[in-house]
């Protein structure tokens, strides 16, 4: 019988562990990187309170205020990179004027984005030195302390530390503990404060509301734009193909009943063939006019749902497809159509271009969102800049808010995966 080692020793364990985690060490990292750079923090806020100091005066200053500006500006940037670095955390910037005139350039200098940046300076400046301050004397005292039993024997009789006999073994052994209670603290406190910080940062230095609401709508006129390309070249690719395949075939049907009704009365035969070969074709434009319409929006997918309409997809491809549907009920239709069409095309590419053996789609649902996923075992390669038609369905995914990641190493395998709102 195995014997459960007590509650104690585990939960003793566990702390140990968490304090001693890689967590901790990049709490403490933080922490420390921001006292480090507590000096610069100080620089824009000394050249701005100079600046608007000695402005007045014959405007000695004028050129301080616009060089706090940009230095604070620089180290904001600084900053996200930092915090990056360290905890692989990224800020969402608020949104920049990208044009060249005076305005804009005042505008980057001197509006609200740039005084936000000054402002998290003097705050940055005030927490640095206070929290990773806080954080580095606490160690640095129960390191010391932690080290007294060891150097305590070695010192000097009547040598004393925060009123411990430190030459004798219980004042250092007290010392000891001490020691240990301050690193234990020390380590703990690095959590809270570095976490205090990155959502000081976060909310000094990150997108707004506004910010969100404008980088939304720039997403929308770009992938607005990008849809309706993707809808002209549709058109030109169903227009293209109605021309090439079923408006051929009907243009022959007609002048095959026009041949076939000047011969009904002197050559019955020839006409009744005639008239069979205009049957044949008109059964050919019809196949092919099912083949242009299944690609926009089939019937069996209204009907039926996204299960039995891949299925069809799967059956068709030339290549052996996998396919996976875990669904209880159906999503929107919208998502739906969305969803088949993205499946379609990525089976397509793959036929075409991937020189797979085998593909697989697995289709399921994540909490309030439809997730695809489709991978094959090719080439891979794959590159959306290259026209593969991968940029389209982004496009077209980003449309319903929905979003499209791609793994596509040389060598394979590629995995793309696309997520879309349930009720999109």
């Amino acid at each position: 019988m195995r014997l459960r080692p007590p509650r104690i020793r585990v939960a003793l364990y566990r702390v140990a562990r968490g304090l001693l985690s890689r967590n901790t060490r990049d709490d403490l990292l933080q922490l420390l990187t921001t006292l480090a750079m507590s000096p610069l923090y100080v620089v824009p806020i000394v050249l701005f309170t100079l600046g608007a100091a000695l402005t007045p005066l014959l405007l000695l200053g004028l050129p301080l205020v616009p060089l706090a500006m940009k230095l604070a500006s620089w180290i904001a940037r600084l900053d996200r990179e930092r915090l990056y670095i360290l905890r692989d955390f990224t800020i969402d910037t608020p949104v920049v004027t990208t044009g060249k005139g005076w305005k804009d350039r005042l505008e980057r200098l001197f509006g609200q984005r740039a005084w936000r940046e000054l402002g998290f300076t003097a705050v940055m400046s005030l927490w640095g030195l206070g929290a990773g301050g806080l954080v580095m004397m606490v160690l640095a005292a129960g390191l010391l302390l932690a080290l007294l039993p060891f150097v305590g024997p070695l010192m000097p009789d009547g040598s004393s530390l925060l009123g411990l006999d430190v030459a004798t073994l219980p004042g250092a052994a007290v010392g000891g503990v001490v020691g240990l209670a301050l690193l234990t603290a020390g380590l703990w406190l690095g959590g809270p404060l570095a976490r205090t910080e990155s959502a000081l940062v976060t909310r000094m230095l990150g997108a707004n509301r506004v910010d969100h609401l404008v980088r939304r709508m720039l997403d929308l006129e770009d992938s607005r734009s990008r849809m309706v390309d993707a809808a002209e070249l549709e058109r030109q690719r169903i227009e293209r193909d109605l021309h090439d395949g079923a408006q051929q075939r009907l243009l022959s049907v007609a002048m095959s009943l026009g041949r076939a009704k000047s011969r009904f009365a002197r050559d019955p035969e020839k006409a009744q063939a005639l008239v069979m070969a205009a049957h044949e074709e008109a059964k050919a434009a019809m196949q092919e006019l099912r083949d242009v319409t299944r690609g926009l929006h089939p019937a069996i997918l209204t009907e039926q749902g996204i299960e039995p309409a891949l299925t069809t997809i799967a059956a068709r491809c030339p290549i052996p497809v996998d396919l996976s549907v875990q669904l209880s009920q159906r999503p929107s239709p919208r998502a739906e159509a969305v969803a088949y069409y993205v499946v379609s095309e990525l089976l397509t590419n793959i036929a075409k271009h991937a020189a797979a053996d085998r593909a697989a789609v697995t289709v399921l649902r994540d909490e309030n969102l439809l997730r695809l996923t489709v991978t094959d075992d090719g080439i891979g390669g794959a590159d959306p800049a290259r026209g593969s038609g991968l940029s389209g369905l982004r496009d077209r995914v980003r449309a319903v808010d929905g979003h499209l990641t791609l793994s596509s190493p040389v060598g394979g395998p590629t995995v793309v995966d696309v997520t879309l709102p349930w009720r999109a």
